[in-house]
This record gives C-alpha cells, sequence and structure tokens, in this order.
C-alpha cells in the first residue's frame, strides 16, 4: 500500500487542530475551578461583602463596627456588629487595640471611608476597612430571596453555598471544624456571583411572601 503523503499531512494537521481545541478548553476549565482570592489586602480601605464575611469567618478577633444610628440598626444589621452609634476615629483606634481586622459599617460610604483614613493617617499599620455599600450589601447577598428577584434559576451549587454561609453566621456560635468549609462556600457564592438582577435593572420582581424589609439607603 503507498502512504498518501496529502492525507498524512491532514491527518496530521487535523490532529494538531484537535489538541490545540482541548488544550485550550482544559486551560479555560481550570481557570474557572481556582477559587476567588477573599483575602482581604491590609492596604484595601473598603471591602466588598464576600471580603469581609470572608475576614469575619477565618479572623477570631475580626469585629464589625455599626456606627449608625440605633434605629438603622434595629432595622437590620450585619450578624454580631457592635453598635457604636456615631463612633469616632478615637473610639475605633482603642478597639484596634484588641480587634483586628475593625470592619466599619456606616450609613453612607463617604463617611465610612473618612473614619478608616483617619485611623490609618494615625496608625498605617492599623488593620482597619470598612464594608462597601454597608449592611445594605450583606442583606442583598445573603438576606435577600435572590431568586425572586432574579431573572434566571439559582445555578448549581448556590443554596448549599448560601445555607453553609448562614448557618455560620445565624447559628448558635462559630465551629472552628466549620471554618474552611464556610471560607470555600463563600468563594463558590463570589463565583456564581447570583445577583437580583431584576431590582438592579429596575423591573419590576414578583413579591416575596411576608413582611418587606427596607433595602435602600444601606438598610436604614
Amino acid at each position: 500500500m503507498r502512504f498518501n503523503a496529502r492525507l498524512g499531512a491532514a491527518v496530521l494537521v487535523l490532529g494538531s487542530a484537535l489538541y490545540m481545541v482541548a488544550s485550550v478548553v482544559t486551560s479555560r476549565s481550570a481557570m474557572a475551578e481556582i477559587p476567588p482570592d477573599l483575602s482581604a489586602n491590609p492596604a484595601e480601605a473598603s471591602l466588598g461583602v464576600m471580603k469581609a464575611a470572608a475576614a469575619l469567618v477565618q479572623e477570631e478577633r475580626s469585629v464589625v463596627v455599626d456606627v449608625r444610628p440605633a434605629g438603622a440598626y434595629a432595622r437590620f444589621h450585619v450578624p454580631g456588629a457592635v453598635l457604636m452609634p456615631g463612633a469616632g476615629p478615637e473610639q475605633l483606634k482603642a478597639l484596634l487595640r484588641t480587634h483586628a481586622p475593625v470592619i466599619v459599617c456606616a450609613s453612607r460610604d463617604e463617611l465610612a471611608q473618612k473614619l478608616v483614613v483617619k485611623v490609618r493617617q494615625a496608625n498605617p499599620t492599623a488593620r482597619i476597612h470598612y464594608l462597601a455599600d454597608g449592611a445594605r450589601a450583606w442583606y442583598l447577598a445573603f438576606e435577600l430571596p435572590v431568586p425572586l428577584f432574579a431573572e434566571s434559576s439559582p445555578p448549581d451549587g448556590y443554596a448549599d453555598a448560601l445555607q453553609l454561609v448562614s448557618a455560620w453566621f445565624e447559628g448558635p456560635g462559630p465551629r472552628p471544624e466549620a471554618r474552611s468549609r464556610t471560607v470555600e462556600a463563600l468563594q463558590t457564592l463570589a463565583r456564581l456571583n447570583y445577583q437580583p438582577s431584576l431590582l438592579k435593572s429596575g423591573k419590576k420582581a414578583a413579591a416575596a411572601g411576608g413582611g418587606k424589609k427596607k433595602i435602600g439607603g444601606g438598610c436604614g
């Protein structure tokens, strides 16, 4: 049997193309599996809600300081947050002696940022941040029934991850053995990025049963 050079070359080209496609798919799949980095950079002033939650899970001395009025705190607050209405830089600096990181929750990001900047001016290495978008961000991420306000169904893994995170913050008390699983759940939520798109797009969402919670203006 004579060897067909053209056919052999075509087979080699096809094989190379298939190998390249498989390599790209494998590479993209591997990249998709890399968990998001939720570690808080000391230089960051603001923390997104997933980073803030991860810091609270991983750091035993971490604390959220809510500087909003008591009424706003009563309407909704980050679980475990310490109420210090109108707290100033000196009070926060005192708290840093026993807690770190300190995460400030205010009614406006501008106010929280000013507090963080003032504390860091006195102590550039202070582990203090503020929760971006305040209590509202926490409510939208972990309390709002997102499927009622989303244009798509929850992605695989969303419900289980949310349940694990809720168990950590709403349960009888943090369990050290659940720490790593809770961080992994937060990474899953960050990767899935399932959002209440109907709220963000201004479309009218289906009404949820029961009473409604205020979610504007930092949840009060």
